[in-house]
């Protein structure tokens, strides 16, 4: 079995990968042009830490890793793991080992590894590489109430993302998740690739104003009929004022205008406070959509691997 980056496999074999997700994650619901896109964008150093597992020529797995936070947090992040069920721990192993030495030059001193719904099989082999359950990512669905009348703060107005208020963007962002869990620092670049994503859609993104103060961030998505709230922060010094709950509803709002069927959310369930305000707001627990688990790596044992 050998091991290769995205970034040097063939036009085929990228095709090969993308088939071969879609077949092991049923509800991976990227186009080929866009896997490619992501894989290739600076969030994996342009394809240098997204690893393939082949056996003879086959693919048996494959796995990306997220390391721009290992010099703000120490931690990386190990995402998209699709793994063939029949000897699925070892070539899980085969792709851990790898996966730890790339963290390892980077100088990360803890891994955070995302497991889908579809790839639970793996959490028992998870487990037995020492690696512990830290929380979930769920998804929440607004329970829509013609009888609920949502309170609007009319004193709070959302600002689309634009080159004039960039920096702004940035720096409420990366204020407001520094040490939440799975927070993203964001630079420069990246907001340029909001704006270029956005194009067409600019009211989807923005920051949040209160009484002409830049107080919060909005990041919004539609897919089909489903609206989605992918980010909404509230930078520190305005936190515990109900910004928050006034963002969340302009944001509800904002979908609604777009005459969708649904509005849905992702959050962590170690962040009880965002929780906790989205079931007052009127947002049930859905589904479950992965499974997080940590481990310390001062050193990764071969013993655990097969």
């Amino acid at each position: 079995m050998e091991i290769k980056q995205f970034k040097i496999i063939s036009s085929q074999q990228k095709k090969e990968l993308y088939n071969f997700i879609k077949s092991t994650d049923l509800i991976y619901n990227k186009t080929y042009i866009e896997m490619t896109k992501i894989y290739e964008s600076d969030t994996f150093d342009e394809g240098d830490t997204v690893f393939i597992l082949f056996d003879r020529g086959h693919i048996k797995g494959s796995s990306a890793v997220i390391t721009k936070e290992i010099s703000i947090k120490g931690e990386a992040f190990i995402t998209d793991i699709c793994v063939e069920r029949e000897n699925a721990e070892k070539n899980l192993c085969f792709l851990m080992e790898r996966i730890v030495k790339c963290c390892n030059a980077y100088t990360a001193k803890n891994i955070k590894i995302g497991i889908r719904k579809n790839e639970v099989h793996l959490i028992p082999y998870i487990r037995k590489l020492e690696f512990t359950h830290i929380y979930d990512a769920v998804v929440m669905k607004y329970k829509k109430d013609e009888n609920m009348v949502l309170k609007v703060n009319n004193k709070i107005d959302l600002r689309p993302l634009c080159i004039l208020n960039s920096q702004e963007y940035m720096n409420i962002h990366n204020k407001t998740f520094r040490n939440s869990p799975n927070g993203g620092t964001i630079d420069d670049l990246d907001v340029k690739d909001y704006i270029v994503q956005y194009a067409n859609n600019e009211d989807l993104i923005g920051i949040c104003f209160d009484q002409n103060n830049p107080c919060g961030i909005y990041e919004l998505s539609i897919d089909g009929n489903t609206g989605w709230v992918d980010t909404l922060g509230i930078a520190p010094i305005y936190q515990k004022k109900g910004l928050g709950s006034a963002l969340i509803v302009k944001c509800i709002k904002k979908l609604y205008e777009k005459n969708l069927d649904e509005i849905k959310l992702l959050v962590i369930t170690s962040n009880d406070i965002a929780v906790n305000m989205y079931k007052r707001i009127g947002f049930e627990e859905e589904s479950v959509f992965s499974y997080w688990f940590e481990k310390n790596i001062d050193f990764f044992e071969e013993k655990y691997c097969i």
